[in-house]
């Protein structure tokens, strides 16, 4: 199935070695932004969860979607911007990313975009549409991914973070003690569980908060600190937004329903 796509514009930008740069929160809300990462390391921030993609990364980030993006300073960063019109389904609505299999062939498929945007050629011809409609297969999975069973390994590190789910999220300790850069720990980890590393902390932190919520007499107070969060405020927030319900009002629901039992 083809889409409707219409090519705005094309940025390709590179951060030396030594430098680093931020685009700081934003969002698009006409254009869909797809980001290729020709080479190095960025971070992606988005729905306050950080991902870091690595080199021959494309991503897909639809209207609407805030984001920031963060690029470090170790080794030279090159990436390419593209902003599109297409027609987005519901089910798409979320930021889709891939490694795909023949990076060559995306090489070409860029600079073969680069240069209909720049020549004549109107950005939404032919050519451009069958180009940008197999950038959308790549980046678009077909199906969710099936959940693989976590290595022994893997599982050790599940452990630790179950178990100190409630103290500061470090992205970096995590791959460290599991021997792997952060870019490969993310991947691996997310291949395997289903989540990315911080969102199974949070989801972590919610199930020590409802556990806690229903078998104790704790203040929201006391709970917010023993799921990891400084404040009240902060915890009422996370939960409300993981939950659907706020804490006080969750306590309530879960105990009127014991009570008619």
């Amino acid at each position: 199935m083809t889409r409707d796509f219409e090519l705005h514009a094309i940025e390709s930008k590179g951060v030396a070695t030594g430098q680093s740069a931020h685009i700081p929160l934003h969002r698009h809300q006409q254009l869909a932004e797809w980001l290729w990462v020709e080479s190095g390391e960025l971070e992606l921030t988005a729905n306050a969860e950080c991902l870091t993609l690595g080199a021959g990364a494309l991503a897909l980030i639809p209207p609407g979607q805030w984001h920031a993006l963060s690029f470090a300073s170790s080794s030279e960063q090159r990436y390419q911007r593209l902003l599109v019109t297409h027609p987005l389904e519901s089910a798409n609505d979320t930021i889709c990313f891939t490694y795909p299999a023949h990076p060559a062939f995306l090489v070409a498929v860029m600079d073969e975009l680069g240069r209909e945007l720049h020549q004549a050629s109107p950005a939404s011809s032919r050519q451009v549409q069958l180009l940008l409609n197999w950038l959308y297969a790549a980046a678009t999975p077909q199906s969710a991914p099936a959940q693989m069973a976590a290595s022994s390994k893997t599982a050790r590190i599940l452990h630790q973070m179950e178990e100190t789910c409630h103290l500061p999220f470090s992205l970096e300790s995590i791959a460290a003690a599991s021997g792997l850069s952060k870019f490969h720990f993310s991947r691996h980890f997310k291949e395997s569980i289903g989540q990315t590393p911080l969102q199974f902390v949070i989801s972590c932190r919610m199930e020590r908060a409802r556990q806690l919520l229903l078998t104790s007499e704790q203040s929201v107070s006391d709970i917010a600190g023993l799921c990891g969060y400084k404040s009240a405020t902060q915890f009422h927030a996370a939960f409300t937004r993981h939950s659907g319900s706020t804490p006080k009002r969750f306590r309530e629901q879960q105990q009127n329903l014991e009570a008619k039992r």
